[in-house]
């Protein structure tokens, strides 16, 4: 049992009443010594459903875009997560097979995404523990802890490269972090002082704990070397036409593991994929809800290259650099048809890792009953990590024809 399942088990007002605040940062359980990068890709509304699903043997985007990736790569048919629902709540879920709305009734489920999962239970030597980047900025958000908190993100192609790479002032910023701390032990003063034990305590009890581990690990961070590197792209360019300088975007993500700058990045599409592309006159929104209109269909198809043109780019530098079999790269999104709100037979495209790959692993039975949820997969990338405990979302299934 580690700090956070004492503080969920309702052990707070001791563990108030008796520690100091520098004891309520300290994790007593031994974390996973990561086997592999990470690196989770999705873009908010899904992919043209027909796209791939062309057949019940193959998927076109995935086998015409990614042909060079054979035996390095899987497509999952007919992959879900049963009673995610449709709708756009179910976005959030991407990566934590619940909606956030739905998380009080699977009290047996913790509700985080797979990335953050990741990040809090596994040992690091990196300056970044993870990084999280919408490369479109409103998209919305899929990466949450495990106080079922969003995760601040990086929002744009400067930012991600300032945090990475650019300038930073190494004691202005120990100074900020040694100001946060200063106010948290303040308020954890204030709640041990005023300590009811109800639940609106509870959650700040636990938020301070989360965070004072935080601060002190950002601390130990700042120790790390930290690579500068001047950015390979002009301001005004890349923010007048996202989509269209994708590929920029991960090229920092690529520099960031290359380097051991972080080992865990989540990359989101959405909300303005349709800036400054000129062939583009629809909305995004209105594009993903094409209702089979053929114009609304073929630009939706052309954001859905430029995406995936991204991505082919990442993991041929990843290839080429001897990267890919130590890096699990996925791509998938909750919505299997924006079109018809469903979340059913998403696209899930799995990448790299060293795992034992098909090109194609159908995930429902010959009675159309499914094989393997989502849950599984993430549960499979978990145990490629070097997880030995790779249950997710209450599933500790996983799919054996990668292994």
């Amino acid at each position: 049992m580690n700090r956070r399942d004492i503080l969920r088990a309702g052990l707070t007002i001791p563990l108030i009443a008796n520690q100091s605040l520098s004891a309520i940062g300290k994790s007593n359980f031994q974390k996973v010594n990561l086997q592999k990068n990470i690196v989770l890709v999705t873009v908010d509304l899904g992919l043209y459903e027909k796209g791939f699903r062309t057949s019940d043997k193959s998927s076109q985007y995935f086998h015409k875009i990614f042909s060079e990736f054979e035996g390095e790569s899987s497509y999952f048919s007919g992959m879900h997560q049963p009673g995610l629902g449709g709708g756009h709540e179910a976005e959030h879920a991407t990566f934590t097979c619940m909606k956030f709305t739905d998380r009080e009734m699977f009290p047996d489920r913790q509700f985080i995404s797979l990335d953050q999962h990741i990040a809090e239970n596994s040992e690091q030597s990196t300056r970044h523990k993870f990084i999280y980047h919408k490369i479109t900025g409103n998209a919305k958000n899929v990466s949450f802890n495990s106080l079922a908190q969003p995760t601040p993100s990086l929002k744009g192609i400067s930012e991600l490269h300032d945090e990475l790479f650019g300038k930073i002032d190494i004691v202005a910023l120990k100074q900020r972090i040694l100001k946060q701390q200063f106010i948290i032990k303040e308020l954890y003063n204030n709640t041990k002082r005023r300590w009811l034990g109800n639940s609106e305590q509870k959650n700040l009890a636990d938020s301070l704990a989360y965070k004072v581990e935080e601060l002190e690990t950002r601390l130990k961070w700042l120790k790390v070397k930290r690579s500068r590197k001047s950015a390979k792209f002009k301001q005004n360019q890349v923010s007048s036409s996202p989509l269209n300088h994708a590929e920029k975007n991960f090229d920092i993500i690529f520099e960031a593991l290359k380097e051991n700058q972080t080992r865990i990045a989540t990359v989101q599409f959405g909300g303005q994929l349709t800036k400054g592309i000129h062939s583009i006159n629809h909305g995004y929104h209105t594009l993903s809800h094409h209702a089979y209109y053929s114009e609304r269909v073929t630009q939706l198809q052309t954001l859905d290259f430029l995406v995936l043109k991204a991505l082919k780019s990442f993991l041929q530098k990843l290839k080429d650099s001897k990267l890919l079999d130590e890096t699990i790269v996925l791509f998938t999104c909750a919505m299997g048809d924006a079109n018809k709100h469903s979340s059913k037979n998403i696209p899930a495209f799995l990448f790299g890792g060293d795992f034992k790959h098909n090109d194609f692993i159908k995930c429902t039975n010959s009675n159309g009953s499914l094989a393997y949820p989502t849950s599984a997969l993430y549960s499979s990338i978990l145990k490629q990590a070097g997880f030995q405990d790779h249950s997710f979302s209450g599933n500790n299934q996983i799919i054996k024809e990668l292994f």
